[in-house]
């Protein structure tokens, strides 16, 4: 009985990460359109991302601490509910800056849901479950960068951007309604805490930054992401272009790709247990390589549907590598920090590549882009090298300790 309740709270933890997740991306796949509205060129329609990314990431290390402390129902509750009323008003506002300002309230509330619940994961999995769990909290995340990156685009063909971005608020809204099955008895305060405790808890988190493993692990996943955001970001404006001339709806189908994640992520939290976190997030590192390579060769739809495939298979069957990596090198009352804080890396390093790749897009194409984010994967692929040549830590014993501890009282 226990099991199927654990099993319950696991699928409602993917489902509101899943669309948390998603607002985030709810522009990728229609910046022409929202730039046109304004009356702006197509390339200014990626702004909306970036801002919206930026706060998304920063609010991972803002929510991070809070994440140890508050219980995942109330913070995933909260951030639902900011989310869905920021993007009512980004659909409203009839200002291009005020649509940045909405959206980047709405990626600072959405990272709240996520944060809340990769801080869960580590409490409700048993020690031997938590590749496994992480596998699907991951794929939850994809699924909604799919759906994010899908959804408008098919809904925008018949209903515009603005209803569309109403619709998915009502969505957000009623994801409230299923975060109340989420466990409330883990973390330590049923209030949020004082804010004059809070600047210690910071520099708390800061201070795992002193930890040369987690650095390693932190600048895989930037590289990982720099190289793997980049290329997905500006592959929407490549596919508009010849030989492709894809329209929004078939970009967004293509988004919808991104489901693949239901496989691969849970497949690697499996394949750890026989073979290793190192070598599973290699070999994807590997995939996402190909990945690139082959959609810079891409000349038709069926190049670009295997290039994507082996993209989001790759990059999320590496991510829970380096989450359980992350996890056995800190103790059990610092993982919800520490993952924000990876988190935050991340989505940072996405936030750099759609803003600094602008300038390779613009010189060289898409060509510079594939060389750029295939120079990222290979040096991700180089610091986890590294990282396995280097004797590891031993907190990884102690924090593997305290997770069979965690695991045992709940």
């Amino acid at each position: 009985m226990q099991a199927q309740h654990t099993k319950l709270q696991l699928f409602v933890a993917c489902f509101i990460t899943c669309m948390a997740v998603a607002s985030v991306y709810l522009t990728q796949s229609i910046f022409p359109l929202i730039a046109h509205s304004y009356g702006l060129p197509d390339s200014a329609g990626r702004l909306t991302f970036t801002y919206a990314s930026i706060a998304y990431a920063i609010a991972f290390f803002i929510v991070g601490p809070l994440s140890d402390l508050i219980s995942a129902r109330r913070l995933a509750s909260t951030g639902l509910a900011a989310s869905a009323i920021a993007l009512a008003c980004a659909s409203a506002t009839s200002q291009f800056e005020f649509l940045l300002m909405a959206l980047m309230a709405m990626g600072a509330a959405a990272a709240t849901v996520p944060a809340a619940m990769f801080a869960l994961i580590p409490r409700m999995a048993q020690p031997k479950q938590l590749g496994s769990y992480f596998g699907f909290i991951i794929a939850a995340s994809v699924i909604g960068i799919s759906v994010g990156r899908a959804l408008p685009s098919l809904l925008t063909s018949y209903i515009g951007w603005r209803a569309a971005f109403i619709s998915y608020a009502g969505i957000l809204a009623a994801s409230i309604l299923v975060a109340q099955r989420l466990p409330s008895q883990f973390g330590s305060q049923a209030k949020f805490p004082a804010l004059g405790s809070m600047p210690k808890r910071y520099l708390a988190s800061l201070a795992l930054l002193a930890d040369t493993r987690l650095l390693r692990l932190f600048a895989t996943g930037f590289a990982l992401f720099f190289g793997y955001l980049g290329c997905i970001t500006f592959l929407t404006y490549h596919l508009h272009q010849a030989p492709f001339q894809f329209d929004t709806t078939q970009i967004g189908a293509i988004g919808f790709l991104g489901l693949i994640a239901i496989l691969g992520a849970p497949l690697s939290g499996r394949l750890m247990v026989k073979i290793g976190a190192h070598k599973v997030a290699v070999g994807s590192l590997i995939l996402v390589l190909l990945a690139i390579m082959l959609l810079a060769i891409a000349e038709n739809g069926a190049m670009v549907v295997t290039g994507v495939l082996l993209m989001f298979f790759g990059v999320f069957s590496c991510q829970p590598a380096i989450f359980t990596m992350i996890s056995a090198n800190v103790p059990a009352a610092r993982r919800g920090a520490a993952s924000s804080l990876y988190l935050l890396t991340c989505l940072g390093a996405g936030s750099a590549a759609s803003g600094g790749l602008g300038l390779v897009w613009n010189q060289y194409g898409f060509q510079g882009i594939a060389i750029s984010s295939s120079s990222a994967i290979l040096l991700a692929a180089v610091i986890l090298i590294v990282d396995k040549l280097l004797p590891q830590p031993a907190v990884e014993n102690v924090a593997t300790a305290e997770a069979t501890t965690d695991a045992a009282r709940t």
